[in-house]
């Protein structure tokens, strides 16, 4: 099983947009916004006070009956909205500066529109946010610059201070928690199947190995992957067949065999269903040139 930040890599698609430091008066607020991109807000100085609410259920805070808590943020927080993100906000000082950074995401969605629980941020990074305002700072210093190398620069800065973000969250994922955490049975589920890829179980024979019942095993990787278990199956003997293909000269239909895929064919029209690419073109594309002899 990949971990959280790896995870999330290989599942959403992001293109940064803009960072912005704002001053703002005591009279500033926002009521019942949408927001339509991914938004990270650092506080610097001051105090405000915010509702947040979304129709995926993305956001980790919450109040009774379904309605979003108004939540009181100072100086070093870290906040992050999702899109779709209904934001109500206003000042609760004489002044309040905040860095804001906008960004684009395209993720695969569970069904309902929510999104896995691998891909849910917590609205609020408290106590050392240190190192994330560092990485904020750092990039609105080079968002002001002039330079050929600025949109790498950004797009750079905008994964690194997710990464770190994500790490924060990894513990928090690996036990079920009462914010819908990842189940610990998704992963000896995961487990299970990454110690016996050339295996075919039913989805049957995972339930009985971590204790619960096939409805509700389907009902929890759909939750935690976004993928009905079979077809994570399918996709993490996929990633194993990828780093077959990059590092070793291993005919496909060798690599089919051991990864449990008696038709070769059939393997092939998997693998391009889940990466895109089929196995020859993965491998040309991707093969270790420098220690592999030429096709």
């Amino acid at each position: 099983m990949l971990p959280l930040a790896g995870r999330i890599t290989e599942a959403m698609q992001l293109r940064f947009l803009h960072i912005k430091q704002y001053d703002l008066p005591h009279t500033w607020r926002i009521d019942r916004r949408v927001l339509e991109h991914a938004v990270i807000w650092l506080i610097e100085e001051g105090a405000l006070t915010l509702e947040a609410a979304a129709a995926e259920e993305s956001l980790s805070l919450r109040g009774g009956a379904g309605e979003p808590e108004a939540l009181p943020c100072g100086a070093g927080e870290l906040l992050f909205f999702p899109p779709g993100t209904l934001l109500s906000c206003r000042a609760q000082s004489a002044s309040l500066q905040l860095i804001s950074l906008n960004y684009e995401t395209a993720a695969p969605l569970e069904r309902g529109g929510r999104w896995p629980a691998s891909l849910r941020l917590p609205l609020r990074y408290g106590g050392d946010t240190a190192e994330l305002a560092a990485v904020l700072r750092l990039m609105l210093a080079d968002d002001d610059a002039d330079s050929a190398g600025k949109p790498l620069l950004m797009q750079a800065g905008l994964l690194r201070l997710l990464g770190l973000m994500a790490a924060r969250r990894a513990p928090a994922l690996d036990a079920r928690s009462a914010d819908g955490g990842s189940d610990p049975r998704v992963a000896d589920a995961i487990a299970h199947m990454s110690q016996r890829p050339a295996a075919q179980p039913s989805v049957k024979q995972l339930a009985e190995a971590v204790g619960t019942s096939e409805s509700h095993l389907r009902k929890l990787f759909l939750r935690d992957t976004g993928m009905a278990p079979l077809q994570y199956w399918h996709a993490l003997k996929a990633k194993l067949a990828m780093r077959r293909l990059a590092a070793t000269s291993e005919h496909v239909s060798e690599i089919a065999h051991a990864l449990g895929y008696e038709d070769a064919n059939y393997f092939s029209r998997v693998f391009k269903k889940v990466i895109g690419l089929t196995p020859q073109e993965y491998r040309r594309k991707h093969r270790d040139w420098m220690q592999l002899p030429a096709e």
